[in-house]
């Protein structure tokens, strides 16, 4: 099953929750994040898992359970490159002066002295992802995207490995991070 499928399924299982992998909501009941909700919708009995955090060995086993099934379904997903488009911010700095008045102004630039300029990323974690199984829970928890966003950029990673694309093209990467460029 593909990564794409087993997040829309599993979106419809459990609400959304942003602490951990399965945690008890008050009102809620159990809620999962997106790798949760990953794993639950292959493997359904993840749910019955213990996941109360009082008992430290019995979550550490559910844990394990837990990342058994990560890598028995999605290790493939480890090794399939990815990059947070975030991890290096660039922007390019040219000086410029307004020639004429009213209506008739223009903006002038100096092009021949423009630089381009690097800022770190976005988070400290964006230069740290390397493939497309870390860049789900980057962009649920650096980023705050929901289960839906993230169901969205796994769609488009997985349509680019299927078309062959090894090396991804930075302006279609920024379409889908587009809610974080400042105009």
């Amino acid at each position: 099953m593909k990564m794409s499928d087993a997040l829309r399924h599993g979106i419809t299982l459990r609400p959304e929750s942003h602490r951990d992998r399965f945690c008890y909501v008050e009102g809620r009941g159990l809620c999962s994040d997106a790798w949760g909700a990953i794993c639950e919708a292959v493997q359904p009995a993840v749910a019955n898992f213990n996941w109360n955090r009082n008992d430290r060995f019995k979550l550490e086993r559910s844990m394990d359970a837990l990342r058994a099934i990560q890598q028995h379904y999605f290790a493939h997903y480890f090794q399939m490159p990815a990059r947070c488009p975030l991890a290096s911010q660039r922007f390019i700095e040219a000086g410029g002066r307004i020639v004429g008045s009213g209506s008739n102004a223009q903006l002038k630039t100096y092009d021949d002295y423009s630089r381009e300029r690097i800022i770190g990323g976005v988070t400290s974690e964006c230069d740290k992802v390397t493939h497309l199984a870390g860049m789900v829970d980057h962009a649920f928890y650096a980023h705050g995207w929901s289960r839906e966003q993230v169901l969205e950029i796994v769609e488009w990673y997985e349509e680019c490995h299927n078309r062959g694309t090894q090396h991804f093209a930075p302006s279609e990467i920024v379409i889908n991070f587009e809610h974080y460029q400042i105009c």
